[in-house]
């Protein structure tokens, strides 16, 4: 009987994958209305099943539990600008305090909150389509919209632009480390977990380029940044980190079938991002990462944007790739025009 019950928890761990791998895997935004509504729904109802697998018995279990994420300060990014490279290099994931102001979070905030209001009358009014505003998440939950959305933003609003700008400003040395000061916007956009935003499966955003299935194709590193809008509070839903899983050889195991990929979680230590009012962290996109339940009885809503000195992904649509752009602005924005101080004269939008 013991026998028979573990090989049916894999089986449908196996079963709760396979769903999830059309779900949730990386440039994938879910299949979540037409005819693919019913496999979408039930994709989901394994993902989160999954994801709940995950926290309970695989992520920082067996390497003494997860452990807060390192982070510095802007003045420590000026100190050790000249090591930033390698580590950020080595573990994927590095938190910077205070990158933006109390009054440019707010703004933003708002801005957000009423933006999406908007959108989502004209989406139910059916004068946008829902793809032109929101993209897939892992684990959205129930309904339409869900309890938790990728809302896009565009760098041309001036509550982001201000936001953006500022962030930048404050994230040069890293930003000089990582991507170079010229770097391409890939993706600008909020995250936004409403209460009963169910937990994520680990994965990554982007997948490593080349691999088996594109060997000629390659893609400089893209850096993810989330910056927080308000105190993210322990029941609000931190994201948790695999640090070291964003190389070749950590997808290759990744990649592995199910029982593999699980030990391969389970050795890895794990972090979680703690983020105050206008704190940051930056990632690489490919690196393993989930965002946490939201058990509170508030919105937790993150500003993000993602970089890289490569200009264009190589894959056609986007495949795998960054995603959580408005389509009329994807390669449109260079990061050295926000790069200027807050009152020189700006260029429009162009590479």
């Amino acid at each position: 009987r013991a026998e028979a019950s573990m090989e049916l928890r894999w089986a449908m761990r196996g079963a709760a994958a396979a769903a999830l791998m059309l779900l949730a895997a990386p440039g994938t935004h879910g299949l979540a209305f037409g005819a693919s509504a019913l496999l979408g729904k039930l994709a989901a109802t394994n993902a989160e099943q999954l994801a709940r697998f995950e926290a309970k018995e695989l992520v920082g279990v067996k390497t003494g539990g997860v452990k807060q994420l390192m982070s510095t300060t802007r003045s420590g990014l000026e100190r050790t600008g000249s090591e930033l490279k390698g580590y950020f290099e080595r573990q994927g994931v590095i938190g910077v305090s205070s990158v933006l102001s109390a009054p440019t979070a707010d703004a933003l905030l708002a801005h957000i909150n009423a933006e999406q209001v908007r959108a989502r009358a004209d989406i139910d009014a059916e004068l946008t389509e829902f793809e032109a505003r929101f993209g897939g998440v892992n684990c959205r939950g129930p309904g339409r919209y869900g309890n938790r959305q990728d809302f896009f933003l565009s760098p041309s609003q001036p509550e982001v632009r201000t936001a953006l700008g500022e962030a930048l400003r404050s994230l040069e040395p890293l930003l000089r480390a990582t991507v170079g000061l010229d770097a391409t916007v890939h993706e600008c956009s909020s995250l936004v977990s409403d209460p009963g935003s169910p937990r994520q499966c680990m994965h990554p955003d982007t997948i490593v380029l080349p691999c088996p299935q594109f060997p000629l194709a390659s893609m400089e590193t893209l850096v993810t940044f989330f910056v927080a809008l308000q105190d993210v509070e322990e029941d609000m839903g931190h994201t948790v980190f695999l640090p070291k899983t964003h190389t070749p050889d950590a997808h290759l195991l990744w990649n592995k079938p199910q029982k593999q990929k699980e030990a391969f979680i389970g050795l890895h230590k794990a972090v979680e991002s703690k983020l105050g009012k206008g704190d940051s962290l930056a990632f690489d996109s490919r690196l393993l990462h989930c965002g946490r339940e939201n058990t509170s009885h508030k919105k937790r809503v993150l500003f993000y944007f993602t970089l890289s000195a490569q200009a264009e992904w190589p894959l056609p649509e986007r495949r795998h790739g960054p995603l959580s752009m408005l389509k009329n602005e994807i390669g449109a924005w260079r990061i050295s025009e926000f790069l200027r101080p807050a009152d020189s004269p700006s260029d429009s939008a162009g590479a």
